[in-house]
């Protein structure tokens, strides 16, 4: 570095990877600036002996000055390449330049604590983002679901559910020479187990409901009333192995989405539309669990469906480098947790290459509804569906008599059937439905989710 070009560099101003201070006085805010550089872009420079104008002034440099920047450097952690460059300026003053290059072993710390460069201002980290950081540093030297599982035996997971996923595989031609194999064995195949145990993959796949000290998979089922989350009308829980996790999922969907009904002249079969498209419904539930950062405690897959929009969320934002506009063009596949996403892509679940995202929109369009919405909210992921424009019905001027005439058509008829025929909603069919079961005109058979009505 010559003056020439320290005074090209200088011209430049601060910025995010540039920082001046006057002399090393200020030795530590500088070290700080660094480190918060390498937090930032994963290098940065930074010049003592230039005033915040950009003017170059110097300092006198001693042997002291250089041990000081050489104890300060060792304080940043963990050790980054931090080269000292002097530019002499005559008259016993210079210019010491640090420029540190981290190589990817973010976070940094200086003296213990975690900085971050914004702009040409440093701030402290806060503990959640070093937190993350250190998560993200560790799953790329080790991803999450390759760690053992501690106290988990081969015992603790369901063999049922792992010959189904070799019965899949095969059949999709995705994994041969297994059948007829020890569970043991088909599963060091898969890289789920390993010689130091069981690995967390599996157990998210195949654990068994309150497996032995680890947190179990999760997914949060609601259905609001209205288009806001102030009322349940119902809302369930269930843990376990991400298989059973999403049959819970589509069996909730299966009672609460409604299915659009309408009859056409000359045809003696109704003509259905789904409210929302499954094919797509189903890739969005399989990415959530495929894709979910289970390193975060307290975590679920969530289902929340509203009267005028489904959203399914999971917990994590996306994988560096992914947003969420890009998701909606070629983009690469990332997969956090890449032994779980295997397994599913083996069982014929999802497709690699990135195409999830991309079958979501294609299977949308299919049936005209709104493009879905991809979106990151408080470090969630969330894909978002509007309802297709329901097919134009004519009024019923006599909703009772056209419930009545539903009735001799099929025998037997539920709240859901109705709702699909006549498109009023779920209040006005339990209305007319107890009007007429009061006047004697319809009985009830059964009871809560599988009562149905017919005449008596």
């Amino acid at each position: 570095m010559n003056l020439a070009s320290l005074q090209r560099l200088v011209s430049k101003g601060e910025g995010q990877a540039l920082e001046f201070k006057r002399t090393t006085g200020e030795l530590r805010e500088g070290m700080e600036a660094l480190c918060g550089m390498l937090n930032a872009q994963g290098k940065g420079r930074v010049i003592f002996g230039v005033s915040d104008k950009g003017e170059i002034v110097g300092q006198a440099v001693a042997e002291s000055t250089r041990r000081d920047i050489a104890n300060a450097s060792r304080r940043i952690e963990p050790a980054a390449e931090i080269k000292t460059f002097i530019v002499r300026l005559g008259h016993g003053r210079a210019i010491v330049l640090l420029e540190a290059l981290g190589r990817g072993k973010a976070p940094f710390t200086f003296e213990g604590r975690g900085y971050l460069r914004v702009g040409n201002t440093t701030q402290k980290m806060s503990h959640s983002e070093f937190d993350r950081r250190v998560v993200d540093r560790l799953q790329s030297e080790l991803p999450w679901d390759r760690w053992i599982a501690s106290d988990w035996k081969i015992r603790d997971l369901d063999r049922s559910e792992i010959q189904r996923t070799v019965e899949d595989a095969v059949e999709a031609k995705r994994l041969t020479g297994v059948l007829g194999e020890k569970v043991e064995v088909v599963l060091r195949r898969l890289e789920l187990v390993t010689d130091r145990g069981v690995t967390r993959a599996a157990a998210i796949l195949f654990g068994k409901e309150g497996g032995p000290g680890y947190p179990m998979g999760e997914v949060r089922l609601a259905r609001f009333r209205g288009v806001t989350k102030d009322e349940f009308r119902d809302n369930r829980q269930f843990k376990g192995h991400a298989f059973g996790l999403l049959e819970h999922a589509e069996r909730f969907l299966d009672e609460h989405v409604p299915v659009a009904g309408r009859f056409v002249e000359g045809r003696m079969r109704r003509i259905d539309t789904p409210l929302y498209p499954p094919l797509a419904v189903r890739e969005a539930l399989v990415n959530a669990l495929v894709h979910r950062d289970y390193s975060i405690d307290g975590g679920a897959v969530s289902l929340a469906l509203f009267d005028d929009r489904l959203e399914i969320w999971s917990t994590g934002v996306l994988p560096s480098g992914l947003t969420p506009e890009k998701l909606k063009g070629m983009h690469e596949s990332i997969p956090r947790n890449r032994l779980i996403a295997d397994v599913f892509y083996r069982r014929g679940l999802i497709e690699k290459w990135g195409r999830g995202t991309n079958k979501i929109l294609t299977e949308a369009k299919k049936i005209d509804c709104p493009e879905p919405e991809f979106e990151e909210i408080a470090g969630s992921f969330v894909v978002r569906f509007r309802p297709a424009a329901p097919a134009a019905k004519p009024p019923h001027a006599d909703p009772q008599q056209a419930i009545l005439d539903l009735v001799k058509q099929r025998g037997t008829v539920t709240n859901r059937e109705v709702r699909a025929v006549l498109g009023i909603s779920d209040e006005m069919v339990r209305r007319h439905l107890k009007a007429l079961v009061n006047a004697r005109t319809l009985v009830m058979i059964g009871k809560g989710r599988a009562v149905r009505y017919r005449v008596p």
